[in-house]
């Protein structure tokens, strides 16, 4: 949520993918248990097209794979 002027909270959302019009929250979904950028963009129902971002979805990728790693660490202990 992000307080925004005039409107009060609403819900901050981004746009990662311009060409396919697909927001962070999207692409971090869809992140969860993926390997690669492609599967993120299948899942999606998409197909990357400038690449421009490419690397934030894989940033995406890596960040949900180190919140999974630390759930088990977490579960181990």
């Amino acid at each position: 949520m992000a307080l925004r002027p005039g409107l009060g909270w609403v819900d901050a959302f981004m746009y990662v993918c311009i060409c396919n019009a697909l927001k962070d929250k999207q692409l971090a979904s869809a992140s969860q248990g993926a390997r690669t950028v492609a599967e993120v963009f299948r899942r999606c129902g998409r197909r990357p097209q400038c690449g421009k971002c490419l690397p934030d979805v894989a940033q995406m990728i890596e960040t949900a794979r180190d919140a999974g790693d630390d759930l088990q660490k977490l579960a181990a202990e």
